[in-house]
């Protein structure tokens, strides 16, 4: 994971028929935040497109890498369900939870640029802290 010359960032690599996606940030609740945008990413251009309206959540209960899974199958439950693409989280770790809102837009105001992956795997979860903050890594199906 590359947290070189950034203190906050997020990438996503192919992985056979699915994507890792990475994410680091000085602060656990920032690194959720660019979790989401590395899975928004995935599929989805969001660029110039405004802040959106917010969309609140709350997940949990669960241990960090837990809480990332559960965040992020929201979103895709969010885009699924409702046709609302977040372009920004803003997150809160409360307790053994997150909650904060998705800035959502509809799916329509963005350029879909592969297919929305169909869930998040538990296996080579990573959620955890360095010396220079926090990294994170989930597997996605696309």
């Amino acid at each position: 994971m590359s947290m070189e010359g950034t203190s906050r960032g997020h990438a996503a690599r192919p992985h056979t028929a699915d994507v890792i996606i990475e994410a680091w940030a000085p602060t656990a609740p920032e690194c959720y935040e660019e979790a989401v945008s590395a899975l928004v990413e995935v599929f989805a251009d969001t660029a110039g497109v405004g802040e959106g309206g917010d969309l609140s959540f709350d997940v949990g209960p669960g241990d960090p890498e837990e809480l990332l899974v559960l965040l992020l199958e929201e979103l895709l439950t969010n885009v699924e369900a409702r046709a609302l693409v977040p372009v920004s989280a803003r997150v809160d770790v409360v307790g053994d939870r997150l909650v904060g809102a998705f800035a959502a837009v509809p799916a329509d105001h963005v350029e879909l640029i592969g297919p929305v992956p169909k869930g998040v795997s538990y296996n080579d979860l990573l959620f955890e802290q360095h010396d220079r903050g926090w990294c994170c890594r989930a597997t996605v199906d696309v």
